[in-house]
């Protein structure tokens, strides 16, 4: 028997965004509905999704609001709340209302759906328990990433990006060199747009690309990965700075650098779901 389609709610103001959003999900097979404002939008969560993607900014009800009331109604629902006007103090409230993760548009179709789908997985996977206040970021980062090397073929980069298991940022990943200094950063769009056989021809998505993996021309990551002054963080920055600076840059996942060596990495999600608490 077939899985099930995940049953995906959209909730926007924005009606041609969401109708666009809708199709685009559809032809992926997601089972999709949609409601333009909270209070139906709450109505259509309390007769029965899987995930909701919520806007923030809405008139009348807003979506901090109807994430309130789709919680009391849906406690195991997740939510994922969807916004052009990113702030923390937003963040922090969606993060402590229940949400699962706060992103930003534009968003990506291919992220979007990522997030849907670990959405739908992670019933029974809640937030690291919190056993005393984290402040810093030193103090929630992740030690444990996939370290890249400029001379890796780019056929590295896609199989990494296409694993699910271990802890890495999976939406974007850092080639260092010998010593852990950061050499660039690739993402899955840079894949993507490396695949594209004409630069003026149809684009391909992520997904038909894992599929057709010899699509990746036989090139190393020094290629095509983004070099410049990365956006980053120091263990010692408190997490509303590195909040702001993850927002700011468009960006959920940062680099800890001390000392000019990557020592980990820090999650927007771990970020303000400690800055709620």
């Amino acid at each position: 028997m077939a899985d099930k389609p995940i049953r995906v709610l959209l909730i926007d103001d924005e009606e041609r965004f969401v109708l666009n959003l809708a199709k685009l999900m559809r032809s992926r097979g997601f089972e999709v509905a949609t409601a333009f404002d909270g209070p139906s939008g709450v109505a259509a969560a309390e007769r029965g999704v899987d995930v909701v993607v919520l806007d923030v900014k809405m008139p009348g009800m807003g979506g901090i609001e109807a994430l309130r009331r789709i919680k009391e109604a849906c406690p195991e629902t997740e939510v994922l709340m969807l916004t052009g006007h990113a702030d923390v103090e937003t963040g922090i409230d969606a993060m402590r209302e229940g949400a699962l993760d706060y992103l930003m548009k534009p968003c990506d179709i291919d992220d979007l759906v990522a997030k849907i789908r670990e959405a739908h997985e992670i019933e029974d996977i809640k937030r690291r328990p919190v056993l005393w206040p984290r402040r810093l970021v030193k103090e929630i980062t992740w030690p444990s990433f996939v370290r890249l090397e400029a001379a890796d073929p780019l056929s590295r980069a896609l199989d990494v990006l296409t694993r699910q298991a271990g802890i890495s940022s999976r939406e974007e990943l850092y080639i260092l060199d010998a010593e852990d200094r950061l050499q660039g950063v690739i993402t899955r769009r840079d894949l993507v747009a490396a695949a594209r056989p004409e630069p003026s021809g149809p684009p391909i998505s992520w997904e038909e690309l894992t599929a057709n993996p010899q699509w990746l021309p036989d090139q190393p990551l020094a290629a095509v990965m983004r070099t410049g002054q990365p956006v980053a963080a120091d263990p010692e920055v408190d997490l509303a700075e590195a909040a702001r600076r993850m927002l700011e840059a468009k960006v959920r996942c940062l680099p800890v650098i001390e000392n000019g060596r990557v020592t980990g990495i820090v999650r927007l999600s771990d970020v303000l779901t400690h800055l709620a608490r």
